[in-house]
């Protein structure tokens, strides 16, 4: 390459040539260009000195590796930027041409000599590698200056400022790092410099205490950054998506929430309605003779009644204010007492088919049971549009512990209720989701609350559910519940009480509903002695002129104005020993729990006749 840096000798010579000094301007100027002289220990041992003043003496490493980092930066931007004037000026072309003037201009502008090693093989592309001395590095040299030695390659910008020329003059992106420092006590300043990404593979060839500064891990930083970039960005957008779809489950969340209390309040006044027709028809009933055709209508009507407080329940389950009472049941009795209300949910194109197997005895709530029943069927029915086969199977198995869908099972004995549908089935994708809140394949039409419903009901009795289903072979739906050994109660037969068989009591009844509080004292009237009121503040008023004290306070517990509870601080007030019988419809935004100051008793809306006297005579023989 002689006869290319004679070349290279001449053209920057005479670009240098034309050089003029004005101090009285503060101008130096070399072929028209403004230059500037800079101390060389200004730009290295005391650039270094204020970096580690800058940071502290106990951050030195860290400084050292800012000042690093900002020099070889500096003199990177530097070079290209040398390179392509004087590449214009001189009018070269030739990519071996004008990285050749780089080391004749490195030498006039006092950055340093330049000496190539024969094993280099510059070529513009990433094969390019330049093994290089600098024996006169102004760095190193304003190091030893100083009287400093350093622990690291200090020669950062003749890095820098070589590896900016040669990335301008050969078109590609190339990095220099210094592997031997006279600085640090080596004979020479040595140079590799390279294509970023064979940077580490040619350094690495090279033997001794050597360090790579972070710069070398420029290339690789920008593509992690990129890539960081570009995950982040699908991050945003996922999270767009699903703050989208979190948005939308809050709105239909809120909207549940507002049906859910317009349920709770329709269940409200529903169990007000019902109370009063099964008080009605109790007291009716009470006179006459079962041998009198009237008591099996009225028996009708009280068993519609208690019915339509299922159905009110499960209002107030679907509001969230459902009270739980664990009872025994038998699956089999509950399908076959269910039977009328199923078929007609499922349509006239779909067969149903029931399989008693074994009389399965559980405990459980009764309306949480219909519940999960009639959401399973609703299910069924849906994957089957075209009709079908529903099969409903109940039995009694003893199984080891085993895992199904919904976890794994302890051996115990288990009641099952099967649900079979031959529809649509689910593939393995939808099977894995089921029972996530909010997740419907249908929509249209669905809330995606039914089966996370079966699934939260069947977990808090201690049970699973495991799920088998093909696409286009239909699913079938296996509840595994506790079996127990408690049998359910009978049917209820008996009549109603006397009225003559009670105990003589005086009670204050306050109920804002007309009804239901005429019949009310209708049906107290003539056993006991009773005080109507439609309210707290007018029950209050009653107090206020009563002379003799009463025995019980049978109150609402919701009411305007002023509720049951606060009323019923005030009457214990004025009789500490009052009994206090709460009614309510609602069964647990309002029950009044166990802590409670009032002890008082609850009556759930609708509440039979004999439930009634029965708690009235409780409270009355606990009286001192």
């Amino acid at each position: 390459m002689s006869a290319l840096f004679e070349a290279a000798e001449q053209v920057v010579s005479r670009y240098f040539a034309e050089r003029s000094n004005a101090p009285e301007r503060g101008t130096i100027e070399v072929h028209g260009e403004r230059y500037v002289l800079v101390r060389a220990a200004a730009l290295s041992v005391e650039f270094f000195g204020v970096a580690r003043a800058l940071y502290g003496e106990a951050r030195a490493q860290e400084a050292d590796e800012f000042a690093r980092n900002i020099l070889f930066d500096l003199a990177h931007a530097i070079g290209k930027s040398d390179a392509r004037n004087l590449h214009t000026k001189m009018g070269l072309s030739e990519p071996i041409a004008r990285m050749s003037a780089g080391p004749v201009h490195f030498a006039y502008t006092g950055w340093a000599l330049v000496e190539i090693s024969p094993e280099s093989r510059p070529a513009p592309d990433e094969s390019f590698y330049l093994l290089y001395d600098h024996p006169y590095s102004f760095e190193a040299s304003a190091w030893q200056a100083a009287g400093n030695s350093a622990a690291f390659p200090v020669c950062v910008m003749n890095a820098g400022y070589s590896s900016g020329w040669c990335e301008e003059s050969f078109g590609i992106p190339l990095l220099a790092t210094e592997i031997s420092c006279r600085a640090r006590g080596d004979d020479v300043c040595r140079f590799v410099m390279a294509h970023p990404n064979r940077i580490e593979e040619h350094v690495s060839k090279f033997r001794g205490d050597f360090q790579i500064p972070d710069f070398f891990a420029r290339k690789r930083m920008e593509e992690e950054l990129r890539q960081s970039r570009d995950e982040l960005e699908v991050r945003v957008a996922e999270r767009t998506r699903e703050l989208r779809e979190a948005n939308e489950l809050l709105l239909q969340a809120q909207k549940l929430e507002a049906v859910g209390r317009l349920a709770g309040g329709i269940a409200h006044d529903f169990n007000n309605l019902l109370g009063m027709v099964l008080m009605r028809a109790s007291l009716l009933q009470s006179r006459v003779t079962k041998e009198d055709p009237a008591w099996r209508e009225l028996d009708q009507i009280r068993h519609a009644c208690e019915r339509g407080g299922a159905l009110s329940r499960q209002l107030l389950a679907f509001s969230k204010r459902q009270r739980v009472e664990k009872r025994p049941l038998e699956l089999g009795q509950l399908l076959r007492e269910l039977a009328r209300t199923l078929l007609p949910l499922v349509g006239e194109d779909i067969e149903v088919t029931t399989q008693l197997v074994s009389e399965a005895h559980i405990e459980g709530d009764r309306s949480q049971m219909e519940q999960v029943l009639m959401n399973l069927v609703v299910n069924a029915r849906d994957a089957m549009p075209g009709g079908g086969t529903l099969t409903l199977t109940v039995d009694v198995i003893d199984t080891p512990a085993r895992r199904v869908t919904t976890g794994p099972l302890p051996m115990a004995r288990y009641a099952t209720l099967a649900v079979s549908d031959t529809g649509a089935g689910m593939d393995a994708e939808t099977l894995a989701r089921i029972f996530d809140p909010y997740f419907t394949t249908k929509p249209e039409r669905g809330t995606g609350l039914g089966l996370s419903t079966v699934y939260g009901i069947v977990e808090q009795s201690d049970g699973g559910i495991d799920v088998a289903s093909v696409p286009g072979r239909g699913s079938t739906f296996t509840l595994y519940l506790p079996a127990s050994s408690a049998q359910p109660a009978l049917a209820r037969t008996m009549t109603p009480p006397m009225v003559s068989q009670l105990s003589p009591c005086r009670i204050l009844l306050v109920e804002d509903e007309p009804q239901l509080r005429e019949t009310l004292h209708d049906v107290l009237q003539g056993s006991y002695d009773v005080v109507s009121s439609d309210g707290a503040l007018s029950a209050l008023e009653v107090l206020d002129r009563a002379k003799a004290p009463f025995d019980i306070l049978l109150t609402d517990l919701v009411m305007p104005r002023m509720g049951g509870r606060e009323l019923a601080r005030k009457v214990r007030d004025k009789w500490p020993r009052v009994q206090i019988l709460f009614m309510s419809g609602y069964d647990r935004e309002h029950f009044v729990d166990g802590k409670s100051d009032l002890e008082g008793q609850m009556l759930h809306k609708p509440f039979t006749l004999e439930e009634l006297l029965r708690r009235i005579e409780e409270l009355a023989s606990t009286r001192s």
